[in-house]
């Protein structure tokens, strides 16, 4: 009983009441009272967020250019924190940068998209993505999804484009591993472009449908081929190039291109230019270079939210109306202003703005170098390296086209049909024979 006595008097130190504690100390008094705050603007405060905050995020709006950036209908600053469920809108001329862990993506003007955890759903627009981390990104629509992942030492990158129920999927680096509506997954090498189509009733351009002219090649130099959906055909003078058409140059070969606004474009050596849009009349236009060397003199953009973009594996340029030069490596992008302003936007969401005589060049691991000025032999350098002078081919010759190509696939499902075209980036040599 003694013990039991003796054990009931060992008792645990009181906490003082909380009256005690704020007569204790003025500083304590405060702290609890900017504590008492927090807490109430945590419960009671206004969220433009759809999750809620204890939700797991490592999701950043790391960069934005332009006013018509929306999280949840409400303007989204710089340094946003997002969560599943988050609905992010762009409107003309806005741009958005989003650090998802290791991966990042680019989102271009007039997309809209859905942050999930560590991936997205894209409803429409286009969005660069790139990927340091060992986990893939993943990014689907509503009828496909693709993951991107860095492979033998290199960071993944692709682009997607979304447009109600026509879709295409340009890998650019690493691996990307792109599955339609059906169970079959098919990989993409970087430069292999990958269009589909929610109905086969609605062939890709390309495939069976025809696709809307661009403009003409009026100077040549063999050897450059044109890549049109499942053919592959020696350039000729005079011929007309089109929405989606691929221009391939070999070790010799050079274009001259008009555009149907007037633009010029130079296609150098070695290089690799797709015309993925040309909107003469609404001045909408949009390039790849995937490889190599182009001269833009570019018509001066007038009508409202007109665009003239080229994207390249580093960035997109977006030009006004300029004279320009791309340079497009395995290890950079070169870009050097010769008149106009030109602003180039980094895979990781950085803006640089470029005048006429100077150049920036993007290192493959998104650092910039420059705006620097450039000097006279440099811009010399890149006038010879585009121009069509000497013997230029004025005779067409004769086309040589495959009847067989990369794979072109047709998927069928009990709900959805889907489309697919690939064009292979690792082909054989241009050249002006039937291979």
């Amino acid at each position: 009983m003694q013990k039991k006595s003796r054990a009931a008097r060992i008792n645990f130190p009181r906490i003082p009441h909380a009256s005690h504690i704020l007569h204790r100390s003025s500083n304590v008094s405060c702290l609890y009272f900017l504590l008492v705050v927090f807490l109430s603007a945590i419960v009671s405060g206004p969220s433009i967020h759809a999750a809620t905050r204890d939700s797991a995020s490592s999701v950043f709006a790391t960069s934005i250019i332009g006013k018509q950036v929306e999280l949840n209908g409400s303007p989204m600053p710089a340094g946003a924190t997002l969560f599943p469920g988050d609905v992010v809108r762009l409107g003309e001329n806005s741009t958005a940068s989003l650090q998802f862990g290791n991966s990042s993506v680019l989102a271009a003007p007039l997309t809209e998209l859905v942050v999930e955890s560590q991936s997205l759903k894209l409803r429409n627009g286009r969005v660069q993505v790139r990927v340091s981390g060992k986990e893939p990104f993943t990014v689907s629509g509503s009828f496909f999804h693709l993951n991107v992942a860095s492979a033998e030492g290199t960071a993944g990158s692709a682009e997607i484009r979304l447009g109600g129920a026509h879709a295409e999927v340009s890998a650019l680096a690493g691996m990307t591993e792109l599955t339609p509506g059906g169970d079959a997954s098919y990989r993409l090498q970087p430069g292999e472009t990958a269009t589909l189509d929610e109905s086969t009733a609605q062939p890709a351009a390309g495939q069976g449908a025809q696709s809307p002219e661009a403009g003409q090649i009026s100077r040549l130099i063999p050897q450059v081929q044109v890549d049109r959906g499942s053919q592959h055909i020696v350039a000729e003078v005079s011929s007309a190039v089109y929405w989606n058409d691929e221009l391939r140059s070999g070790p010799s070969g050079r274009a001259h291109v008009t555009l149907k606004d007037g633009s010029q474009l130079n296609l150098g050596s070695d290089s690799n230019l797709r015309i993925v849009q040309h909107d003469a009349q609404a001045q909408q236009t949009s390039l790849d270079l995937l490889m190599g060397r182009v001269r833009g003199k570019i018509t001066k953009l007038s009508r409202p939210n007109a665009k003239f973009e080229i994207h390249t594996p580093m960035g997109i340029a977006g030009l006004v109306g300029t004279d320009l030069s791309l340079l497009v490596t395995n290890d950079f992008t070169e870009l050097m202003v010769f008149d106009g302003t030109v602003r180039f936007t980094t895979l990781n969401g950085q803006s640089v703005t470029v005048t006429a005589g100077n150049k920036i060049r993007i290192s493959k691991a998104g650092t910039v170098d420059g705006p620097l000025p450039f000097a006279a032999p440099e811009a010399q350098t890149a006038q010879n390296l585009t121009d069509i002078t000497g013997n230029t081919n004025s005779a067409p010759a004769t086309a040589a086209v495959r009847s067989t190509v990369p794979m072109i696939i047709t998927l069928t499902g009990a709900a959805v049909g889907v489309g697919i075209g690939v064009w292979q980036g690792t082909r054989p040599a241009v050249s002006v024979f039937v291979p």
